[in-house]
């Protein structure tokens, strides 16, 4: 029995299926959707791209603000850089079209305080967020760390008050929370005004 050869075409014969993680990367960008999914640092910076530009097609394209397809940040991080922290919730706050933060699981330290600046928040039923005051390592002469401890305690203090604001928290019951790690589950958040409502269908993640 003989095998007949059958011949590939030059111009696929070297072609190789797509990568899938990077496939569906796209098709998420394509609607809007960014997976907060690591920590909170240098990388993170790309999200603030991508909203810089969405929101530059909206405008270009002269879409009214109530008409604009949102851009929806889905977290599932354990935090982390505060200066990045302070440049994204800078660019949420500022950004035309609207920005829907989803707590896919864990939303912690400086996921948590980004997930608070989102315009409309919503998370899964047995998600948490995890509030506190963060670490910091300093370094250099004593003026240099007094310096550093400053303004770092000067951060520390805008988040109680960020967090005061957008929640409905009192100052007193976040001043005596916040210097622990202060687990909320989502039946508390949504109580709280930590997120609006508790996702009960799929389509919110679409």
């Amino acid at each position: 029995m003989s095998i007949d050869y059958i011949p590939i075409p030059k111009e696929i014969e070297n072609m190789q299926l797509p990568d899938p993680d990077l496939l569906n990367q796209y098709i998420d960008l394509k609607n809007r959707i960014i997976w907060v999914a690591d920590e909170i640092d240098i990388f993170t910076l790309n999200i603030i791209q991508d909203i810089v530009n969405w929101n530059r097609t909206d405008e270009q394209q002269n879409i009214p603000i109530k008409e604009r397809k949102p851009i929806k940040l889905i977290f599932f991080s354990p935090g982390g850089d505060l200066d990045i922290h302070n440049s994204l919730i800078d660019v949420i706050e500022l950004s035309k079209t609207p920005i829907y933060g989803i707590n896919a699981g864990r939303c912690c330290s400086a996921a948590a305080f980004i997930f608070l600046s989102c315009h409309k928040r919503f998370t899964l039923s047995r998600a948490f967020f995890l509030f506190h005051q963060g670490s910091g390592a300093f370094a250099g002469s004593y003026g240099e760390v007094t310096a550093q401890i400053e303004n770092y305690q000067e951060q520390v203090s805008n988040l109680a008050l960020f967090m005061a604001k957008r929640t409905k928290y009192s100052g007193e019951e976040i001043a005596n929370n916040i210097t622990s790690e202060w687990y909320i589950d989502a039946k508390e958040a949504k109580e709280k005004g930590v997120c609006d409502e508790i996702i009960d269908s799929i389509d919110e993640l679409l």
